[in-house]
Formats: C-alpha cells, sequence, structure tokens
C-alpha cells in the first residue's frame, strides 16, 4: 500500500512538472531574454504589451497572417491584456511585417 501511494505521488508530480514545461511563461525576475523583437516601429509596444505574459521567443517564433495576428491580439484583450484599439493597430502592422507568414 505504501509503495503504491509513493509511486502515485512521483506519478502526479512528474505530471505536474511536464505541465508547466509546457507553460509559457515570462522570464523569472532578473533572468535575461536571449531573443530580442526585430527592429521598427511598434517594438516597443510589443515589448510593453506582450512581454507581461510572454516573452520573446513565443512572439518571434510564432509565424501568423494578418487575420491570424488580429484573433490573437483580440484574444488577449478579451484575457485582459491592457492594450488600447490605437495601440492593437501599431502591433498589428508590426506583427504582421515582422512575424507574418
Amino acid at each position: 500500500m505504501r509503495r503504491h501511494k509513493a509511486f502515485r505521488t512521483i506519478a502526479c508530480l512528474s505530471l505536474l512538472l511536464a505541465a508547466g514545461s509546457l507553460l509559457d511563461l515570462p522570464p523569472a525576475a532578473g533572468q535575461q531574454q536571449t531573443e530580442k523583437l526585430a527592429e521598427g516601429t511598434g517594438s516597443d509596444l510589443v515589448q510593453a504589451k506582450c512581454t507581461l505574459c510572454h516573452d520573446v521567443g513565443h512572439i518571434t517564433r510564432i509565424r501568423q497572417s494578418r487575420d491570424e495576428w488580429e484573433d490573437t491580439l483580440t484574444t488577449m484583450g478579451r484575457r485582459g491584456a491592457p492594450i488600447t484599439p490605437a495601440e492593437k493597430a501599431i502591433i498589428l502592422e508590426y506583427l504582421t511585417k515582422h512575424y507574418g507568414k
């Protein structure tokens, strides 16, 4: 009985660790990001707004069409991202130009 309980505990912890590694969390305080955004109009907004929840690598490795980026930004707004309509337009142009398909 004791072995079964220990095995179950280890299995649960392993699953939690595996699930945690799949999350795209921002770097811990003091940890430096190695990736940088492409220079251009809007990069400062993306840095300020999007990296509140995502690391730069999450943004730079995604290649989406304009419509897909717009859907993503709309979804992020619904989830609480602090982006005004004017900022959304600038961010959309930036992401489409630098990280579009």
